[in-house]
């Protein structure tokens, strides 16, 4: 799941980027910390921890 997060917080700022190259970094640090949480909650749906 963390892999998960991690490649899409990657591919998320990878993209933003590319489309706005002279963005503000408090809202590059907003768009990260958003993509993170729904990473996050994306990871945690497609490889729940079933015990």
């Amino acid at each position: 799941m963390a892999l998960f997060t991690g490649a899409f917080v990657l591919i998320v700022m990878l993209f933003i980027e590319y489309l706005i190259p002279n963005i503000n970094t408090i809202i590059k640090i907003i768009v990260v910390g958003l993509s993170a949480m729904i990473g996050g909650l994306i990871g945690n749906k497609f490889f729940s921890n079933r015990q």
